[in-house]
Parts: C-alpha cells; sequence; structure tokens
C-alpha cells in the first residue's frame, strides 16, 4: 500500500524490492521499511547525498529521487517504481554490456532507453539475452536494431499483442485477422504462424499447437509463451535480418532503420521513431 499525498503523515510498510522489480508497486512518500533503506544506499552509491539510517520515504528523499530519475532520463515524479530500481540496481557500464560475443544486457539500460512493465521483468530480462544470444544478435549494431524495433513492437515494454487483438475474436480485426501481431517483434498473417509452429517441431522438437491453432488465439499463447523465441525465430532465421544488416553496413542508419522497418512492419512507416531510438541506443549500448 502507498500513500500518494505528500500531507498524509502516518507511516505505511513499504512494498517490497522484488514487487517493485516486477511492477507490481512503487516506493512513494509515507512508506517505510528495509526496501526504503535499501534504495537510499543504492542512491549513495551512485554518488547522491542520502541518510542511509532513516527507513522513511520522505519529501527529501522524494526531491533527491527526481534529480536521480532527471538525470537518467526517466519520468521525474518523485515515485520510486520498476524503471528507477532497475536503473538503481545497474551497477554494469554502458561497455560491458556485450563481452566476446556475450550479450548481457540489463534492466536498467533497458529503463534508460525508455521500455517499461513487462519488458523490465527480470524473467523477460533474462530471457532476452538468452534470445539475443541464441540468435547470432549479438553485435553492437544489431541489438540496437532489435531493440530500437522492439520497443515500438511492444508499446514500450507494455504489450506482447498487437492492440487490436481481443482474445476469441475477430471483431475490428485488420484483413490478417485473426493471426494479430504477439511478441517482442510482432509475429503477424497466418503464414508466419505455421512457420514458426514449424520451426518449434522440427528444429526445437516442441509441438505446440496452440501456436496456430484455434487461430483466435494463437496470439495470446505466443505472446504469453514464446514472446522473444519468436522475435529471435522471425529476426534471424526467418527475416535474416542479421545478414541483411551486415549487407548494409555502408548504409546509413536512417536507411537501414527503414530498410529493417519496412521487413519487421511491412511497410517503413513510422521508421522515423524506430530511428529515434536506434540513435538513442547508441548512447546507452556503447
Amino acid at each position: 500500500m502507498n500513500i500518494n499525498n505528500d500531507s498524509i503523515s502516518p507511516m505505511v510498510v513499504a512494498p517490497t524490492l522484488a514487487t517493485i522489480r516486477e511492477g507490481n508497486d512503487y516506493l512513494s512518500v509515507g512508506d517505510t521499511g528495509e526496501a526504503v533503506l535499501t534504495c537510499r544506499k543504492l542512491l549513495k552509491n551512485k554518488g547522491y547525498s542520502c541518510d542511509t539510517t532513516n527507513k522513511t520515504y520522505d519529501a527529501t528523499l522524494r526531491n533527491i529521487v527526481k534529480e536521480f530519475q532527471s538525470a537518467c532520463g526517466l519520468t521525474s515524479d518523485g515515485y520510486l517504481g520498476q524503471a528507477t530500481l532497475a536503473v538503481l540496481e545497474d551497477t554494469q557500464s554502458d561497455t560491458d554490456w556485450l563481452v566476446n560475443g556475450v550479450v548481457n544486457i540489463t534492466a536498467g539500460k533497458l529503463a534508460r532507453l525508455g521500455f517499461k512493465k513487462l519488458v523490465l521483468k527480470p524473467a523477460n530480462v533474462k530471457e532476452l539475452n538468452r534470445v539475443c544470444n541464441a540468435y547470432k544478435i549479438n553485435t553492437k549494431t544489431k541489438v540496437r536494431h532489435f531493440l530500437a524495433q522492439g520497443i515500438i513492437e511492444t508499446a514500450h515494454g507494455t504489450t506482447f499483442t498487437e492492440t487490436i487483438y481481443s482474445p476469441g475474436s475477430t471483431e475490428n480485426y485488420a484483413d490478417y485477422a485473426p493471426y494479430c501481431g504477439a511478441g517482442f517483434i510482432q509475429l503477424t498473417w497466418e503464414d508466419n504462424y505455421k512457420s514458426f509452429y514449424n520451426y518449434m517441431k522440427n528444429t526445437k522438437g516442441v509441438d505446440d499447437a496452440k501456436i496456430k491453432t484455434p487461430s483466435t488465439y494463437a496470439t495470446q499463447h505466443v505472446a504469453n509463451t514464446y514472446p522473444y523465441e519468436s522475435a529471435g525465430w522471425f529476426w534471424h532465421i526467418h527475416a535474416k535480418l542479421n545478414d541483411l544488416i551486415s549487407s548494409w553496413a555502408p548504409l546509413s542508419a536512417s536507411d537501414t532503420v527503414k530498410n529493417v522497418t519496412d521487413i519487421v512492419k511491412g511497410v517503413p512507416t513510422d521508421y522515423e521513431t524506430r530511428l529515434k531510438y536506434y540513435e538513442k541506443s547508441k548512447t546507452i549500448f556503447k
């Protein structure tokens, strides 16, 4: 439970750090407990002047959190939620996320890029790294492109399904209904779902018919069960984007992002937004 009105004085036991990492709660003025104390220590480690003996989230701490959020490019609201905690807990330098071809992206760096909610959950961060390594998305350029597409495909990490999708229904769907977009890179159209099913069955030994049937629930199943696996398959196996990005090395970043967007989305519309995140990713994933 949180108290959002700074004028309210009763102290409330703060949520745990684990629930904050999952995006299920946050710290605000009035909270008290070990989670507050830990966050004070984390801020101290980041160079901020904090009383590391005070277990209360007071107005002074709120202002320090706002300063930290602003410095990290986060929403400066003074609430210590999932994204802020992720950045606070990130002790990895911006150059150590890729060592000897092994990708190890932190939730903190994803939060600084602009990801939220689902993508920042610890299990999903772990799966993102596994898929990047398994599907050879393991150079700076390839990872930056993958993330720049994924942040738009997932509405900044808030969903693994297309916004028009409603499980079990085809009402108001587009002409590719009912196989709407699912996953970190949205898997769309019946042929792509069936191809992914065949890949999982024949290559991975996973005969999961729910990937393709019933059609009205396939999107939900892929989004819940294979959000990153399907994205890695589409990127590396199906669309061969790793090879294409390498071949486009002489092109400008703008042209390459346009080409990648054309393959991911089917049309290069809104590539300017994806280009913005590609350029931003270069300042975080150095």
